[in-house]
């Protein structure tokens, strides 16, 4: 089968590598030169999923490193909640550059055919299958078209409307963000909480985070909207002003990028089409991490296509479903917090963190603390200010009402069933309308 994996993500590259293994012929289509792939910065995944699907036994030296607690800061900066981490669970960063190279190699010594500088701009279509991708460089046929093009990606937003797949993130689906690591003008100053999330920064919608590490500090601006370039400043002069070891050399990043934070697609094939990673909107909605879903789903796109021998969305169905299964049900349970916090003004937030309704239960867990004692007792601390209260409860519970309809996706492909399940799991998002 000829495949064409559009875009060189970290879950197209891994779809790409199984694919490859199983005897196809796969190439992938990358816009940017090699040397330009992944950010320059680090990210957090579970390493064993990366040296399994690379083939590897360890990571390149000095590409990785622990981070260390977190604290979650209230928007008027009184109250933080504080997650700390054992030595079993401490999370693991590592540079997005050598793990994008890691995949390429692997891809490589696979067979597969890497064409960079090669924009794709659009899916091609005949009756209802995407039958092929449309470059700068002219029509490019091919069985299967996999998309890893990224929360905007041309194929996806330009699929036919028959094919019943979203196209257009929502407001508050991504984040605009930008992140640039700084050297530190004090290189022996280290906070008792290094990792410091703020939630309505800024009373805006949307969060940063200060990250002070041994050589440099970690600063990320992320907002639902776009910012100028005065804006993005002046939020970082901030922390500069409350954390005064911050200096103006840059380091690392300097650089933007677009981040999904809400469920992933509920339909995510076609005839000849599959979606994964970023362009499928598979990361946890409340902190954006998405490289251990990118690679599952990779890994298990390949199998579904190594074992089914088809491209039809009958076949592809099985991925659809067990991703969903697997994974994404659970990952979409914290939209609902995510977006209900975006919905409310700082001071009802404030109140949030300062009657411990929000907990680190909420926030490091992805927002699935809702046994029955959990929520009596944000009950009682929270009808000090119901409607603060409410807000966060109908945001959590509908939360987990998208998790339990994601579950229930058919076990076989029917188009009338599908598309009655997608209307299910929609029926409970919560919208951002606050501006």
């Amino acid at each position: 089968m000829k495949i064409i994996v559009a875009g060189a993500g970290h879950g197209g590259l891994a779809a790409a590598i199984g694919l490859a293994k199983g005897g196809h012929d796969v190439t992938v289509l990358e816009k940017k030169q090699r040397k330009d792939l992944g950010h320059d910065w680090e990210d957090r995944f579970t390493f064993s999923i990366l040296l399994r699907i690379t083939g590897k036994t360890e990571l390149p030296e000095n590409s990785w490193r622990y981070r260390g607690d977190c604290a979650f800061v209230s928007p008027d900066y009184k109250t933080r909640v504080v997650v700390n981490y054992t030595d079993e669970n401490r999370q693991k960063i590592m540079w997005r550059k050598p793990l994008i190279e890691m995949l390429l190699c692997a891809a490589e010594e696979n067979g597969v055919k890497l064409c960079f500088g090669t924009e794709v701009l659009a899916p091609v279509a005949a009756s209802d299958r995407v039958i092929g991708v449309e470059t700068k460089s002219g029509i490019v046929l091919a069985d299967l078209v996999i998309d890893a093009a990224g929360a905007f990606s041309p194929v996806r937003m330009k699929l036919p409307q028959m094919f019943s797949i979203e196209k257009e993130p929502a407001r508050g689906d991504v984040f605009f963000a930008r992140r640039t690591y700084y050297k530190k003008t004090e290189p022996s100053v280290m906070p008792d909480v290094p990792f410091e999330v703020y939630l309505c920064h800024n009373r805006e919608q949307g969060l940063s985070w200060c990250c002070t590490n041994e050589d440099s500090v970690d600063i990320l601006i992320g907002r639902i909207d776009p910012m100028s370039e005065e804006k993005k400043e002046s939020l970082t002069e901030l922390f500069r002003k409350s954390h005064p070891y911050i200096g103006t050399e840059v380091l690392h990043g300097s650089a933007d990028g677009v981040i999904p934070v809400r469920r992933p697609l509920s339909l995510m094939v076609a005839n000849g089409f599959a979606a994964v990673g970023d362009s499928a909107f598979m990361t946890t909605p409340m902190n954006g991490m998405g490289i251990d879903l990118s690679l599952l789903a990779g890994e298990l796109l390949a199998k579904t296509v190594n074992e089914k021998k088809s491209a039809d969305v009958s076949a592809l169905w099985e991925y659809n479903r067990s991703f969903h299964l697997l994974y994404g049900a659970e990952t979409a349970k914290n939209e609902g917090l995510k977006n209900s916090l975006l919905e409310l003004e700082g001071k009802g937030v404030d109140f949030l963190f300062e009657s411990a309704v929000i907990q680190a239960s909420d926030l490091a867990g992805a927002g699935r603390n809702t046994s029955v004692l959990a929520l009596l007792g944000k009950f009682v601390r929270g009808m000090k200010k119901p409607k603060y209260f409410f807000a966060i409860l109908g945001g959590i519970m509908k939360g987990s009402k998208v998790s339990s309809a994601l579950r229930k996706a058919p076990e076989k492909y029917d188009r009338e069933a599908v598309e009655k399940w997608q209307q299910s799991v929609l029926k409970n998002v919560v919208r951002v309308t606050r501006k």
